[in-house]
């Protein structure tokens, strides 16, 4: 019988060990010490497996369980690759709740999973192989003794955590964070997304160690810094509980933006911004997308702006947007704002200078939960009502097709503000959306000739047809601010919500020559700042969406306090830094794979041997910021 167990327990440590390193060898692209630790905690994780496939007297019904348990290891090795492969990160347990919008949307799942297919028909081969053998009966599912399997099980589990002392790192990783990215390079899926679980079970809080420099920022006294009277000092000293405390320090201790030339340049202006469905500069045509095109290289043009994807793709574009704030790794953060106090966004902080705010979306009104964020976010929100559950504010006039035209969003919302001056239109756009067929896509097929004489695949052809729609939406937008006498008194502000990851790298790469490294080049991307009267300014500082609220927020020179920000003020003195969802970043030193572990300086760049370690802490702690402001409603504590 110990034999039979024995043999039990290695077919699943084996069958487990081998997909974890197809993995991170094929899907994460790393090969290093975490070999070694996934190797350890693939151990109880097999004990565990074994466990519940040996629980029963019967051995027909323990294969059954054994036959479901290998099935459902592979359905999750699986289920992450084509999700890491949209997103670059891992799927956890607290994301499974909202869905995720990668679900919907079978035929770009189709696309990824035949751009993967050697790697999981491959993995699929030692499921098929247990399958005979344990019909077979070579496997045996005898009962086993339970005694056994858990003194197995915490002997394994304690072999890992004395492992962990073998790195400090490894160790505050495994304890004191919750990476699940990380988690999943060095621990393995099974591990890391049973961690994950039981973290967000336990209502685990980071803990967090606040090692930023202080910085003395006053001592220049020709420069003036976007920042608001608030009294860190005093809430240290008063706070009692630890996580405020550690926020009360970091925020402290950041260094504040300048105010520059181009504070205020827009005070007292209207204010459109757009967060843009999928929009990407292969829809930057001067012929096919005139409008886009004179916006893009007009008014501030961006030559190194970035615009990276995270796992809840047009929901967490939009929370970067608005909110200059790090989306959760494996969650939808705009969803978790519905009852937090966020003051700084513009559709909030604009209504203190008189605005009048409003966000108009051109898809179901209630789709992740915008008639709750939005109207969170300061705006009076108008949605499409598709199943005419009588919304209050809906959008008259859109025709029902997927996706919608922004055509008719505009249309028929424009005289809802442009009588109202100053005024704060933001729309989430919708033209541009996947799938780019002109089969199902009724914005791709309905500028269908335009592209047809493009040289190009027929996918990226039916993309750029999508943003046609687009770009026919602001020349419209643009004639009738034109005609009402506002548009030199109007400021565009155009940023994507992701690439469009309804195309492979391969499609796009097909149809640009700057795709290099995927890692980096696959999001770079064009913002938007536009005013008719201003003079056309090239801005070389590597940004990213993060960075966009706060150089708004000094460009129509509102108070607001650049410390409680995560991204900066572009045209202030802050350092260039893009972070990406995977802890990658670029700086103006040069580019960092936080996978492999690899920093590439820019050409004539040295640095010393701190530097990556010094960003790598400041990313990290970023992050950390991030999910604290929403989770501990920090801004609602530090501004009373």
């Amino acid at each position: 019988m110990r034999r039979e167990y024995t043999k039990l327990f290695l077919i699943n440590y084996f069958y487990i060990l081998i997909l974890e390193v197809l993995f991170k060898i094929f899907i994460m692209n790393s090969i290093d010490m975490g070999l070694l630790y996934i190797s350890i905690f693939s151990l109880p994780v097999s004990v565990a497996i074994t466990f519940i496939t040996s629980l029963f007297k019967k051995k027909g019904l323990n294969r059954f369980i054994s036959i479901i348990m290998w099935f459902i290891i592979y359905a999750i090795f699986f289920a992450e690759t084509i999700y890491y492969s949209f997103y670059k990160t891992i799927c956890g347990l607290s994301a499974i709740g909202y869905g995720g919008q990668v679900m919907e949307f079978f035929a770009s799942i189709w696309q990824h999973i035949t751009s993967h297919a050697i790697l999981l028909i491959g993995a699929f081969i030692p499921f098929i192989i247990l399958l005979i053998l344990s019909f077979k009966k070579v496997i045996k599912h005898s009962k086993f003794d339970s005694k056994v399997t858990m003194a197995l099980f915490f002997a394994t589990l304690f072999m890992g955590l004395t492992s962990l002392e073998l790195d400090s790192n490894v160790k505050n990783l495994y304890f004191n964070t919750n990476d699940l990215l990380e988690s999943t390079n060095t621990f393995g899926i099974s591990s890391a997304v049973s961690l994950d679980a039981i973290k967000l079970v336990t209502g685990f809080e980071e803990n967090i160690s606040v090692i930023a420099p202080k910085l003395d920022y006053t001592t220049d006294e020709k420069k003036e810094y976007n920042t608001m009277d608030i009294d860190f000092d005093k809430l240290i000293s008063t706070e009692t509980d630890g996580t405020y405390k550690s926020m009360h320090e970091y925020f402290k201790n950041q260094a504040p933006t300048n105010k520059n030339k181009y504070t205020g340049m827009f005070a007292g202006k209207n204010l459109i911004f757009i967060t843009a469905e999928g929009f990407y500069p292969i829809a930057v045509n001067e012929e096919l997308t005139p409008t886009l095109y004179k916006l893009v290289n007009n008014g501030f043009v961006f030559n190194n702006y970035y615009q990276p994807i995270y796992n809840c793709s047009t929901s967490d574009g939009e929370f970067i947007n608005q909110l200059s704030i790090l989306p959760g790794v494996s969650t939808c953060s705009m969803k978790s704002t519905i009852s937090t106090y966020l003051p700084f966004n513009v559709g909030s902080i604009m209504k203190n200078y008189g605005y009048k705010t409003y966000a108009f979306h051109g898809w179901t009104y209630n789709y992740y939960s915008r008639d709750k964020t939005m109207p969170n976010l300061g705006y009076e929100y108008y949605g499409y009502d598709r199943y005419h559950k009588g919304f209050k504010n809906a959008i008259p006039g859109i025709k029902d097709a997927w996706p919608t035209s922004d055509v008719d969003v505009v249309n028929n919302t424009y005289n809802i503000y442009s009588g109202e001056q100053p005024f704060v239109a933001y729309y989430m756009s919708i033209s541009g959306h996947l799938q780019y067929n002109f089969g199902g896509n009724a914005q791709s097929r309905r500028n269908k000739d335009a592209v047809n004489n493009l040289n190009a695949k027929e996918v990226i052809k039916a993309y750029i047809a999508s943003q046609i729609e687009f770009d026919k939406s602001l020349e419209i937008l643009l004639n009738d601010l034109k005609d009402s006498g506002i548009l030199d008194d109007t400021v565009i502000v155009i940023g994507a919500d992701h690439y469009p990851y309804g195309l492979t790298n391969e499609e796009i790469s097909s149809y640009v020559d700057w795709m290099q490294d995927p890692n980096f080049d696959l999001y770079k991307n064009n913002l938007v700042i536009y005013n008719s009267k201003m003079e056309k300014t090239e801005v070389n500082k590597y940004v990213s969406s993060l960075d966009i609220l706060p150089t708004v927020l000094n460009l129509f020179g509102v108070e607001y306090d650049s410390r409680l920000l995560i991204g900066n003020d572009i045209f202030s003195d802050a350092s260039d830094l893009v972070i990406f969802n995977n802890k990658s970043w670029i700086t103006d030193k040069g580019k960092y794979n936080y996978i492999k572990k690899k920093f590439t300086p820019f050409e004539g760049v040295t640095v010393d041997d701190s530097y990556v370690n010094e960003i790598n802490e400041i990313v990290k702690l970023k992050f950390q910021m991030s999910k604290l402001i929403v989770s501990k409603d920090y801004y609602r504590k530090v501004l009373g």
